[in-house]
C-alpha cells in the first residue's frame, strides 16, 4: 500500500493559532490523502521525559503512543476525513486538517452494440464520500461502494459521459470518463432484437408512420425506413446501414412547409404525406404519387371520402375530381399511380378516420 507523509508545522503551513503554544508541535507535507493510503503524522513534545501523546480526530482520541527524546510518529490509514491534533500534558498542537481523495473504479461490461444491454459497474470507497453521478443521473451506492448504472445504447452511436463523485465536506472531488462507441449493425427486412427496436424507437420519436416499437423488421419497419430515406434525400433501400445511423441520431423530426394550421401535406419531390396539426408534423407517411407526374400541385379540400372499396381504392379521400389519397396494395419508393397518392393500406383507415371531408390538402412539386 502506498505511505503518504504528511508534514504541516506549525508556524510554517498552517500556522500556530492564538493560544497554541510550541510545547507539543503537529506536522505534515499533504492536505490530501487518498482513501486507504498510510499517512504519516509526525511532531514534538517539548518535555524531554517520555510522556503520553494522544492523536485526536474531530474531538475523538484515534491513537496514542509514548513521545521518546521528545518525538513522536503516528501512521494511519486515511479513511475518514478531518481536524487532527497531537495532545498531551503539555497540552493540544495547532490542527491539521486532513482531506481524503476517495477511489473510484469502474469498468464496461456487456455488448457494444445499438439497443444491447451495456452496464458501467465499479466500486466507490468509501461508499459515503458523496453523490455518484453519472452525467445528470444519480447513481445508487450500496454500502460496500459496490455500484451499477445503464450506458443508454438508444441515445446514438456514441456515449460520452463523466462519473463523478459530487464530494460531502472533508473529500475531494473525483471523476472518470465514459466513452462507448457503438457497433452499428446493418439492418433489413427480416431483422430481429435490440438493434430493430432501438431503431424503431428513434423513427417512432421522429414521427415516422409505425405501428409499434418493438423488435421485427418487417415491411412496414421497411416503408418507415424508406420515408426516413426519401426525407433525407437518401438512396431508398429500405436498408439501413451507417449512413442512416449517423443521419437517424443527427437529425430532428421533419417541419413542414407552412407553419400552422391543420392539414395534409403531400410532397411530390421527396414521395412523402405528413399529416400536421397546428403546424407541428404528427406522421411522416411513405406514399407513391402519379407516374407522369401529374398529381395536380395546390391547396385542395377533401369533398368526398369513402369508407371501404371505391373500385380499386381503398379509403379514399377525393380532393379534385378523380384524385384522392387512398390506401393500395402497391406502394413503391418512387411515382407508380395514375395520379393520385397511395398510401399503405394498414394506414389508409386510420388516416381517413383523422382527416377526412372537409380536409385541407396541400400538393407540393
Amino acid at each position: 500500500m502506498r505511505r503518504i507523509v504528511l508534514v504541516l508545522a506549525v508556524g510554517s503551513l498552517v500556522g500556530a493559532a492564538p493560544g497554541w503554544g510550541a510545547d507539543i508541535t503537529l506536522v505534515a507535507d499533504h492536505r490530501v490523502a487518498r482513501y486507504d493510503d498510510v499517512v504519516r503524522f509526525r511532531g514534538t513534545a517539548a518535555a524531554a521525559a517520555p510522556q503520553e501523546v494522544q492523536l485526536v480526530r474531530n474531538g475523538v482520541v484515534i491513537r496514542s503512543t509514548v513521545a521518546s527524546s521528545g518525538r513522536f510518529v503516528f501512521d494511519l490509514r486515511a479513511r475518514a476525513p478531518g481536524s487532527f491534533v497531537a495532545r498531551s500534558v503539555l497540552g493540544d498542537s495547532a490542527p491539521v486538517a486532513l482531506r481524503v481523495q476517495p477511489r473510484l473504479r469502474r469498468q464496461i461490461v456487456g455488448r457494444r452494440r445499438i439497443g444491447h444491454r451495456l452496464l458501467v459497474v465499479g466500486r466507490l470507497l468509501p461508499a459515503r464520500a458523496g453523490r455518484l453521478l453519472l452525467g445528470r443521473a444519480p447513481v445508487r451506492v450500496a454500502a460496500d461502494g459496490r455500484f451499477r448504472a445503464r450506458i443508454p445504447t438508444t441515445w446514438g452511436p456514441r456515449f460520452a459521459r463523466r462519473l463523478r463523485l459530487r464530494p460531502r465536506p472533508g473529500y475531494v472531488a473525483v471523476a472518470r470518463p465514459l466513452r462507448v462507441r457503438l457497433n452499428l449493425p446493418a439492418l433489413q427486412i427480416g431483422s430481429h432484437g435490440p438493434a430493430v427496436r432501438a431503431l424503431k424507437q428513434r423513427l417512432w420519436e421522429l414521427r415516422y408512420a409505425l405501428p409499434s416499437v418493438d423488435d421485427g423488421f418487417g415491411y412496414k419497419t421497411y416503408e418507415a425506413v424508406v420515408a426516413f430515406q426519401k426525407v433525407h434525400r437518401m438512396a431508398r433501400t429500405g436498408h439501413v446501414g451507417r449512413a442512416f445511423w449517423r443521419a437517424l441520431w443527427r437529425t430532428s423530426a421533419p417541419r413542414p412547409r407552412v407553419s400552422g394550421g391543420n392539414y395534409l401535406e403531400v410532397d411530390k419531390s421527396r414521395q412523402v404525406l405528413m399529416e400536421v396539426r397546428a403546424g407541428r408534423v404528427e406522421r411522416v407517411i411513405h406514399v407513391s404519387t402519379g407516374a407522369t407526374g401529374n398529381t395536380p400541385p395546390g391547396t385542395w379540400r377533401v369533398y368526398s371520402e369513402i369508407a371501404g372499396w371505391s373500385w380499386v381504392l381503398w379509403q379514399p379521400m377525393y380532393f379534385l375530381r378523380g384524385f384522392a389519397i387512398h390506401g393500395y396494395p402497391s406502394v413503391p419508393p418512387w411515382p407508380a399511380s395514375h395520379g393520385c397518392v397511395r398510401v399503405p393500406m394498414w394506414l389508409a383507415v386510420g388516416l381517413r378516420e383523422r382527416w377526412g371531408r372537409g380536409s385541407i390538402v396541400r400538393v407540393y412539386a
